[in-house]
């Protein structure tokens, strides 16, 4: 399937593009990925444990490929061309269908600790008398906090999701009060999270995606308020929380810098490969 893929890429830029060469393969996972050949570790939802993704994929299409964990390529995303770009210092939270992810930038790199598998912000302690997570433990942050519950308590199906930001603004301007009490009841346990984050990390900006960036657009201020009131005085002053500016594609793109990293690195190296699978595909 990979192979067919990159194959149907080629035969389509060879009639759009033909200056262009494809010179590697990103891929976003939604799990633990480690940086050193691209293993997945454990992606849980899609029932994957050691599965050597990058180098099969590689295997598959004769290219470079690398793979690495969604919300860590969105973080990237959003601070090369998003709602980071006047930073050097970011985290960003995604809140999704399947739960909390984070990525981490610190001098404009991302941070993914010793193995790759840092900013999982999604399983910081909210509640330790809370839910059993799936991780096995107890009152993470993505038990505390949901887009089914936000999706339920104002009857949007799953499909109108982009759409909850509108609709949970407008209902708490009109004071619709299970609304009301949902969002604050989720704000407040997010603002536990964004505690931890801004005392550890101490970053400038903290950029919220999916449902987490419809929270913010409902109620930016208590978000805030909270997020502040509950963390250290100095690493708080300077501290923004925006919504992200990239739509779906921001996993796109950072899976794009993941691939073209390799580039910059050295770029006569990866000329020379790209000139070579082109004489092969021509053959």
């Amino acid at each position: 399937l990979a192979a067919a893929i990159i194959s149907g890429i080629r035969a389509d830029l060879r009639a759009t593009r033909p200056d262009a060469r494809v010179l590697g393969i990103g891929v976003a996972v939604p799990g633990l990925v480690r940086f050193d050949g691209g293993l997945v570790r454990l992606a849980p939802h899609l029932g994957w444990v050691d599965e050597p993704f990058a180098a099969l994929l590689a295997e598959a299409t004769g290219l470079p490929a690398l793979a690495a964990n969604d919300a860590s390529l969105a973080a990237v995303a959003e601070g090369r061309f998003g709602s980071g770009r006047d930073v050097d210092d970011l985290v960003y939270l995604n809140g999704g269908a399947s739960g909390v992810g984070g990525g981490v930038l610190i001098g404009r790199r991302p941070f993914g600790g010793a193995e790759g598998y840092g900013g999982e912000l999604g399983h910081t302690l909210v509640d330790s008398a809370g839910e059993l997570c799936h991780c096995g433990a107890v009152g993470c942050l993505e038990t505390t906090v949901g887009q089914d519950a936000l999706l339920e308590v104002t009857g949007l199906p799953r499909a109108r999701a982009d759409e909850l930001g509108d609709v949970l603004a407008a209902a708490l301007e009109a004071g619709d009060p299970a609304i009301t009490a949902e969002v604050e009841r989720q704000i407040d346990n997010l603002a536990i999270a964004l505690r931890n984050v801004v005392n550890i990390f101490n970053p400038s900006l903290v950029v919220l995606g999916g449902f987490l960036g419809s929270l913010h657009a409902a109620d930016p201020d208590r978000i805030l308020a909270r997020a502040t009131a509950q963390a250290l005085p100095g690493a708080r002053e300077a501290l923004r929380i925006r919504r992200a500016a990239l739509g779906p594609d921001r996993l796109m793109i950072g899976a794009a810098e993941l691939a073209f990293a390799r580039v910059l690195v050295d770029p006569s190296g990866v000329a020379r490969e790209a000139a070579a699978d082109a004489e092969r595909t021509t053959a």
